[in-house]
């Protein structure tokens, strides 16, 4: 996918202002397909956990003891559509399970927040699992991808392009998976379906190119600033924000954690901060926020104001431990919003 030519008017930043949320009247949505990871979280905290020199240290050769240890449905496709259906979106998943009772775990979570899982796969493979250690908050996760790895281009379905305007790919990383998103992105844009590239650190990793080729296709781009810089082998934000820019999505979202995100939609680029919220666990936050930014844009919230309540549903969503429990409805992130503070850059 050839880059694309940046804007021709140079952007403007402008400075974010407490102004009232703007919306535009939104056509009717049809719906949004998730694609990508159902998995297994097993969360677990312990003292004996330590950080050094920026690396998670556990006691070598020894038995430890686990504070606390509970399990959670995730996965970021997971994750999406979970928080996408609990706001009111009309949601498909279209990911991989295997055969056992984890898998019907999976199936029953998203049901219970309405998300249609008629997409989902059977494989003969282990649901995917991933055992993430919390310490202050943060996260370090291992992850067995399991089914995920099979879902591949035999198993997209023909008609469904025809039942949604937008589609997410989040992290997909077999051979399988890539063939399939290919196919993917060439049938949402027969269709006109709007594309959100949205991958995790292991997507940028392991498929750099194939990434690449995916927001050249893309809508809207939405990563993390470690994401943001590694992808496009910058330093430093701004300079990653540029290259992005480049491959000519039309709204660009560089999340930053405490210090708010940072936009580019068309020729403006501006920043939204975040909102000051005691961190429980961030598993989960970044997903969240993807599905607050596109059910926002489908109620016809202007893009600094979708980034505003994308924010809100992140922040709610980070206050309690596993991402995908006590997910925040559309009325309380608005109630929140009207109370909240926001942090200092």
């Amino acid at each position: 996918m050839p880059i694309k030519k940046s804007p021709s008017k140079k952007a403007s930043r402008k400075s974010h202002s407490k102004e009232s949320i703007s919306k535009k009247p939104a056509m009717k949505s049809k719906g949004v397909l998730v694609v990508g990871g159902i998995i297994m979280d097993m969360i677990v905290r312990s003292d004996y956990l330590k950080v050094k020199d920026g690396n998670l240290t556990i006691p070598f050769d020894s038995k430890i003891t686990l504070h606390e240890l509970t399990e959670d449905i995730g996965g970021s496709a997971h994750n999406a559509a979970a928080n996408l259906a609990n706001l009111g979106t009309k949601t498909y998943l279209f990911g991989a399970i295997g055969k056992e009772e984890v898998g019907d775990i999976a199936i029953r979570n998203l049901k219970e927040y309405h998300v249609d899982t008629s997409y989902v796969k059977l494989k003969s493979a282990f649901t995917g699992t991933s055992i993430v250690f919390l310490v202050n908050g943060e996260k370090t996760i291992l992850t067995y991808r399991g089914a995920n790895d099979f879902l591949g281009e035999k198993d997209l379905p023909k008609n469904l392009f025809d039942k949604i305007d937008t589609m997410v790919l989040t992290s997909l990383i077999s051979d399988d998976n890539i063939a399939m998103m290919r196919k993917a992105l060439f049938a949402a844009r027969r269709k006109n379906v709007k594309i959100v590239m949205n991958p995790s650190m292991s997507m940028v990793t392991h498929r750099h190119n194939e990434l690449l080729y995916a927001i050249g296709m893309s809508s809207i781009v939405i990563l993390n600033d470690k994401e943001a810089k590694l992808i496009t082998g910058k330093d430093d934000i701004d300079g990653a924000m540029d290259e992005l820019r480049r491959y000519g999505p039309e709204i660009v979202i560089i999340t930053r954690d405490i210090r708010g995100s940072m936009v580019a939609d068309g020729n403006d680029l501006y920043t939204v901060p975040s909102y000051k919220v005691k961190v429980v666990d961030t598993t989960g936050g970044g997903d969240s926020f993807t599905a607050g930014f596109i059910h926002a844009k489908s109620r016809g919230y202007s893009t600094r104001d979708a980034v505003r309540f994308a924010s809100g549903v992140a922040a709610l969503n980070i206050l309690t431990p596993g991402a995908s429990t006590d997910l925040p409805s559309e009325k309380e992130v608005l109630n929140f919003m009207k109370k909240a503070k926001y942090n200092k850059e």
